[in-house]
């Protein structure tokens, strides 16, 4: 059996562990991914009549499968990379290499892409709510109006810029715009447009934090996959001419 040098035994222990902690953050993206799946208050963020008007499709639900999967795939290749440190195969390190750096220039592209269109998601977003807003009041759905009122209750705005809205079409401004809601006591300032944004876009530190970390260790990962392919061929290398 072929003996290898203390560079490449650390270099190995060093890519086995990297990959251990990329296997819990793989957890933690998957908790997250649950979390977004079956949180009561991004359903009400993002219900699906507001997620038709914008993209059409359960919103929530779509994200959150997004987050599952790409968490599951993570755990797998952090299994393989352990793997690939365990075998010590040269093949089996530059495939994961390979699928490594494409997982990491995917994730850059996903979220810078979506910080590039931040407004027009904004944008889509308002646009949706208002005309699900007048469709819901003007031809008085009201087996819908509790979507509109969840949201009021939750984020403690009323109408989509703030009371007037119900005021210009004439509607009844609901219990769910006041405090305490009983119609006596002030009626919430914002409107919920801008208040359910702002909570989504709250979210987006959290997501960036996680994926930050998760880069970092992927970006060490193939630094000590490359190297320890490296250090395994050399020492190849140096035991045919021993």
């Amino acid at each position: 059996m072929a003996r290898f040098s203390c560079g490449v035994q650390c270099t190995r222990i060093i890519l086995f562990s990297l990959n251990i902690l990329f296997f819990l953050f793989g957890l933690t993206l998957l908790g997250f991914g649950i979390y977004v799946k079956v949180s009561k208050r991004l359903e009400i963020a993002l219900p699906d009549n507001i997620g038709m008007k914008i993209v059409s499709g359960d919103v929530p639900g779509a994200v959150g499968l997004l987050l599952i999967t790409v968490a599951a795939f993570t755990i797998l290749l952090s299994a393989f990379g352990c793997c690939g440190a365990l075998f010590k195969n040269r093949v089996f390190l530059y495939l994961y290499t390979i699928i490594l750096g494409l997982l990491v220039i995917a994730k850059l592209a996903a979220f810078v892409i979506t910080l590039y269109y931040r407004v027009q998601i904004r944008d889509s977003y308002k646009s949706g709510f208002r005309e699900l807003f007048i469709e819901i009041y003007s031809n008085n759905h009201t087996d819908l109006q509790h979507v509109i009122e969840d949201i009021e209750r939750n984020f403690k705005c009323c109408g989509i810029d703030n009371v007037t809205d119900y005021y210009t079409h004439n509607y009844t401004v609901p219990a769910s715009c006041y405090k305490d809601q009983d119609f006596h006591k002030p009626i919430f300032k914002e409107g919920c447009a801008n208040a359910a944004i702002t909570w989504l876009w709250n979210q987006l530190p959290i997501i960036g934090g996680v994926l930050g970390v998760i880069l970092l260790i992927e970006i060490f990962g193939i630094a000590s996959s490359v190297s320890l392919g490296i250090a395994i061929s050399h020492s190849s290398y140096n035991k045919l001419y021993d």
